[in-house]
């Protein structure tokens, strides 16, 4: 299933005048492809999709698939907008350029209900063949995605996971099970939420992660570690990842990881407005963490 494993997230790269920087994007992705992480997911939160016109989705969602088609790892697309034409829009982009899935979440002004839910899936299902996974983000949407729901729509023919979050681990196993108890559609019941992945205890069926993205290698050992339920190993992974997780989660989500990946040697530049860039000392103790796993060999 393509929606398995660790799943990385990329920021959108920018050029100083707030224009798409591709030639960085398809080396980011390439780069990407090539360290162990089994999907990688453009235009997500972490790539900036709601700042970027349908044009620049459309073209971030080809040079990606472009990006990664010599490794064989596949590209996911997100196709979350506001209204559902746009999303209907993007799901048949996503197919044409060659994408292998893409993720859906139930963003609009107005919040939306289950049934408005439902129908926009449905419709998603009747202008691509691609396999869906579901998003259940609710500090953004102001929409929860009730298990009864999901496991109405996984008789949908083509959805065939969901990325899920949960205010704590015991919350989140509590969910995976009784999804498990709701459906008998295969289904990958995927892990959202940085600090949750950074606990170590979820191994789930997918890690959904944007510093996955900017951090390949450290990921890839973690979840290595944690489906294999090596306690030590666990232990070390989180000793290096967990203070870099919570400085890029104080910084605001996407401001962060464009601060990550300048610490990583990405020339990422800063996020599109009205979001604004980290303050210098942010930028510097970002630095610091990073220097930390550089010395480990897991950057």
């Amino acid at each position: 299933m393509v929606f398995n494993g660790l799943i990385a997230y990329p920021v959108t790269p920018f050029h100083e005048n707030g224009d798409i920087n591709f030639p960085e994007l398809t080396s980011l992705v390439s780069s990407l492809a090539s360290s162990g992480v089994d999907a990688i997911a453009v235009l997500g939160s972490s790539g900036s999709f709601a700042y970027l016109s349908a044009a620049e989705r459309s073209q971030v969602a080809s040079t990606a698939v472009d990006a990664a088609q010599e490794s064989g790892v596949p590209v996911v697309v997100g196709i979350s907008s506001v209204g559902t034409r746009e999303v209907l829009d993007a799901a048949r982009d996503a197919e044409r350029a060659g994408a292998s899935g893409v993720v859906l979440s139930p963003v609009s002004y107005v919040p939306l209900n289950n049934d408005e839910v439902a129908t926009q899936t449905a419709a998603v299902c009747d202008v691509t063949s691609l396999p869906i996974c579901l998003y259940n983000n609710p500090g953004t949407t102001q929409f929860h995605y009730d298990l009864e729901l999901v496991a109405e729509l996984l008789d949908l023919p083509n959805v065939q996971a969901f990325k899920d979050t949960a205010p704590d681990v015991v919350t989140f196993r509590q969910r995976y099970n009784r999804l498990r108890s709701l459906t008998t559609q295969p289904v990958s019941h995927g892990l959202s939420g940085d600090l949750l992945i950074a606990s170590g205890d979820i191994a789930a069926d997918a890690w959904h992660t944007g510093p996955a993205a900017l951090l390949p290698r450290a990921y890839t050992e973690f979840r290595a570690a944690v489906v294999s339920a090596d306690s030590a190993r666990i232990d070390e992974s989180r000793r290096l990842l967990l203070p870099v997780v919570q400085a890029v989660l104080r910084l605001r989500k996407l401001s962060g990881l464009h601060s990550l990946a300048k610490a990583c040697g990405i020339d990422a530049g800063d996020p599109r407005l009205p979001v604004l860039p980290v303050p210098g000392s942010e930028q510097r103790e970002l630095a610091r963490l990073i220097d930390a796993l550089e010395v480990t060999g897991r950057l």
